[in-house]
This record gives C-alpha cells, structure tokens and sequence, in this order.
C-alpha cells in the first residue's frame, strides 16, 4: 500500500463487507490473516524462546483474531494462556469456531476471578484482544477491573486492533489497554491518533489483511499520515528570486521573540529573501537580531499595497498582538492580498473575533491554530470539538474558504480535497515558539513553491523529525525554539 490511510469505525466496516462481497474473501480468511500476521509480528518483537503470552480475550470477532493469534503461537511452540472474559453464547461462528480449535490444541484457559495478574513473570507478553472497534462508552467490569490491573504492569503490553476502551473515531476514553505497540488491521483508525489515542496505542504497526488498495481510494473521505520528507527543489543555477520573497508581519511590544523566531526559521529553511514588517518603534530590537532579513517598522496608516506587491507569500500574526492597529492591518491584508497567506497566532484571534472577514478574502489562505485557537476561530468548545474533530474541522473549511493546518499531539491538514495526518515529534515542542518557528519553515517551502498542501504537512513532518533526532542527544524538556533552529538544515530528515 502507498499511503497509510486513516479511516474511521464506518469506513471499516464498509471496506470489510465490500472485500467479502466483491473480491470475494470471507470473514472466516480475513480473521485467520489478521491472527496469523500478528502472530508473526509477535513472534519477531517477543522471540518464543525468550518470553511467554497471555491473550485477554472476550467473545466478540476481536477476540477471534486473539484465538487465532494464540493457535499460531501454540503452533510455533509457544507457551500461551488465555485469560477469558466471555460469553462462548454470545460468539459469532468464525470466533466459536477458533476458540474450539484453541481448546483443542491444549490451549490453557484462565478464569479471570482464580487468576493473580502480578503473578506474572516480566518476560510475558500482555495481549489485548478484548474488543474491538465497535466499542464506546464506558468499560464495564470485570474488563475495567482487568485492564486498570494490567496497565499497572511491567510487561510488554501489546493491542490488537485498537486497545480496548478507546474509542475509534474520537480517541476518547476513561480508561483504556495502555500498549506499547497496536497491531490494527488494514488501516489505522482516526481515533488512534486523537486525543487520548496517541498515548494509549504506543507504536502502531498495520496489519494488511488483504482489502484492495483501490477500495481506500473509493471512500467518500479519508486521510492519510505523512511518511517521508518532500523538500522544495533546488537548482545549481539559481538565484535567491528563485527561492520566494517572503512577507512577514509580526510582532509586538513585548512578543519580538515571535517575530524574530519565524524569521529566522523561515531564511534557515531556504527562502531567497524574507522582509519583515513590525510595529514603529522596535527597529533597533530586529535589526540586531535579523541580520540576514530586511527590517521596516510601519504603523496602521502605512501604505501596504508596495509591500504585498513586493511578495510572492504572506505570513501575518506571530506576536502581532490584538490592539485595534493590528486588527486594522489584518484586515487590510485579508481585503487586499491575492496571494498566499499563512495564519498564525494573533492572527487568528483577531479572525475568531469576526470570522466573516474570511469571506471577503481572495487569497489562498492557511490557517494554523492549536486546538484552543480553533475553538475560539470555531466557536466550538474543546470537548465538543475532541468528540469528532474531523468533522468539525471539515465543516469549517466548507464554510470559510480556507486550508487548516491543526496544531496537536498529531497535527492534521485539512483542505476540501486533501486530509493529512502528521504523526512525528514529541514534548520537545510544547514549548512558547515552537509554533512561531513552524510558521515560519512553513512560508519558506511556499516561497520555494511547494503546494499549500506540501508546504505545510512536510514543515510540519521536518520540525517533528528534527526534534526527535535532537532528542536522541538532549532531554526533550531542554529544546528550545532557537535551538531547533539552529539544527535546520544540519540533520538528515528522510
């Protein structure tokens, strides 16, 4: 598969029944493909020979893939046990079927109120096939009882499919398996990455089980996450013309570290030239600061139109400020610029005030708000908006005529033909300035002239990559915005 997609709960359920309709492969074949090629995985990352498996399994088809998983590993030579939750009544005949044959085999069945879970030794695998994607709510006992024990554990903690009490389209839970690697099937779920998804799935690894590429590409709507680094082209015979004029207004009494920060990230990504415009009054703060970028302070009566002609991309907002003369440029901009126009910040806090004035716009406009920025853009509170922030997301941009790059533990670009996920990074940027910096490296690859699209998922990918390669040498809570800076361009980001 090209892509990893992301899909949500109904999506999977379509992609199942279509590929037992059409292709045809039968629920029976996709459940013995999907244990088999966990087991496998398994048995590569928790080699036999040094550790033993305990499977949580209840009754429903994820759990189906858990017998399944427990058969190959029986049949590898394994030491496994099944802690068993169940209702064999309630079983679907794929699911009886493969706890029979697990019976049969020799396999050892545990009942869950006889069985001591610190009793464990650390070399046995945890494996979590209690439930699947269906689940919402709350979970309920003994499961809760059984997970909240197992998350207190030392041991590899592995998730089939999703872990269980996550939700698969919000990634909300109030308590859910917390495993160090998931194992999910043809495709990741949308609330793995969302919210509380990220913490609780660890590494996750897809399962192809077999469905047609061609049937992701027929959705009526899915993402997909960024895995490889796209750079502007250069070229040997060019010039700093060929490489964009960028337009930064930023900054503020008391917020120049916003400006400044951009600036700089956006020459060091690569931009031919960068110009930034600030408030009167702070000129000696960045041209001392801003060596290699071009300085002018302006005021609310300054004529613009020389400036906007002058760019070929426009950044507006980093430590602008909300005073009504910030409030005044940002509108001259929106009513005026016909270019591309990068978001941020202040920017955007002015925008939630009167969102309307996005309407007037003829710009292509990327907007790129942290989940608290977007609430107040939207109008929408954090917790309605963590319950489907796809959706939400998706009637934004079919209101406004603009792209949205959200900023979060995963950052999502969406725009009414392209949806994307990046997954890199880590606590190294919840920092002050992160974001001003991805701002900034976002501008420069639109001067270099990459698509709104690749400019701001692949800055976005590099900035993540970059801090998780300087954490390999530094503790992520010492990273800094400058810093990451500084390692632009010094690093190999694949």
């Amino acid at each position: 598969m090209q892509y990893q997609y992301v899909i949500n709960r109904e999506q999977m359920y379509q992609l199942d029944k279509r590929t037992m309709t059409e292709y045809p492969i039968e629920s029976p074949i996709l459940m013995e493909v999907a244990g088999l090629k966990s087991s496998q995985k398994l048995t590569e990352k928790f080699p036999t020979k040094n550790h033993t498996y305990l499977i949580l399994c209840s009754h429903g088809n994820n759990s189906g893939d858990g017998f399944v998983i427990a058969r190959w590993l029986i049949n590898a030579s394994a030491n496994v046990e099944i802690l068993f939750v169940g209702d064999e009544s309630k079983m679907t005949s794929e699911t009886h079927k493969n706890y029979l044959l697990c019976k049969k085999l020799g396999c050892l069945f545990i009942d869950n109120e006889s069985f001591d879970l610190s009793s464990l030794l650390p070399d046995t695998v945890v494996i979590d096939a209690l439930l699947g994607i269906g689940f919402q709510g709350q979970l309920r006992l003994p499961i809760s009882l059984i997970i909240e024990q197992v998350n207190k554990l030392q041991n590899p903690r592995v998730a089939i499919d999703i872990p269980s009490g996550l939700d698969a389209d919000t990634g909300e839970s109030n308590l859910a398996f917390k495993a160090d690697f998931t194992y999910t099937m043809a495709a990741i779920k949308q609330g793995m990455l969302l919210n509380k998804g990220p913490a609780c799935c660890g590494k996750i690894e897809i399962i192809d089980i077999g469905i047609p590429e061609m049937y992701y590409k027929e959705l009526d709507f899915s993402a997909k996450i960024q895995t490889q680094m796209k750079y502007p082209q250069r070229y040997k015979h060019s010039h700093k013309g060929d490489y964009g004029k960028v337009l930064i207004i930023a900054g503020s009494s008391g917020y120049s570290g916003a400006a400044i920060l951009s600036a700089k990230a956006c020459v060091k990504a690569g931009a031919g030239l960068v110009k930034l415009l600030h408030p009167q009054g702070m000129e000696s703060i960045f041209e001392s600061s801003l060596t290699e970028v071009m300085t002018t302070g302006i005021t609310c009566e300054t004529n613009l139109d020389e400036y906007l002609e002058w760019s070929d991309v426009l950044l507006i907002g980093p430590g602008l400020g909300q005073s009504k003369e910030a409030e005044h440029i940002l509108v001259y901009v929106l009513k005026y610029y016909l270019k591309t126009l990068v978001i941020d910040a202040d920017g955007i806090n002015l925008i939630a005030k009167n969102r309307q004035i996005l309407l007037r716009s003829k710009a292509r406009i990327l907007l790129t708000p942290h989940l608290g920025e977007f609430s107040r853009l939207s109008g929408i509170s954090i917790p309605q908006l963590k319950q489907n922030l796809l959706k939400y997301t998706r009637n934004f941009i079919k209101e406004y005529p603009v792209s949205l790059l959200l900023k979060n533990a995963n950052t999502l670009y969406i725009d009414p033909k392209c949806s994307r996920f990046n997954i890199t990074g880590n606590d190294g940027l919840s920092t002050g300035g992160s974001g001003d910096v991805l701002a900034g490296i976002i501008v420069s690859f639109l001067g270099q002239k990459m698509t709104l699209a690749d400019a701001a998922i692949n800055a976005s990918y590099y900035l993540g990559k970059l801090v998780e390669k300087m954490s390999q040498s530094q503790s992520t809570f010492s990273i800094i915005p400058s810093e990451i800076i500084e390692h632009i361009g010094k690093i190999t980001i694949e």
